[in-house]
């Protein structure tokens, strides 16, 4: 039985699991995500966060994040429905 901290364990994890193409191709949509047309601002979050997972460390400081999530919001229109309001 070997004793495995979680750091290592995630990081075996991704290799065997996520080769590198993936994890070049999922930082590559992290960072150049965009709500899109058809995307409520909630499913934006749920995609983002998603990715931002599966980033760890790579998808940068939770303000780097919440610059990033921000950018890739939907301006809003009038009469947009989908688009958060200022509280």
């Amino acid at each position: 039985l070997v004793t495995v901290t979680w750091a290592d364990f995630k990081k075996l994890f991704f290799l065997q699991f996520f080769p590198r193409a993936e994890q070049e191709r999922l930082k590559s949509e992290y960072h150049s995500i965009r709500q899109t047309n058809t995307e409520t601002s909630t499913e934006f979050m749920q995609h983002f966060l998603r990715l931002a997972g599966f980033l760890g460390a790579a998808a940068g400081t939770e303000e780097e994040q919440a610059k990033n999530f921000q950018w890739g919001l939907r301006r809003q229109k009038s009469g947009d429905r989908h688009q958060p309001t200022s509280q």
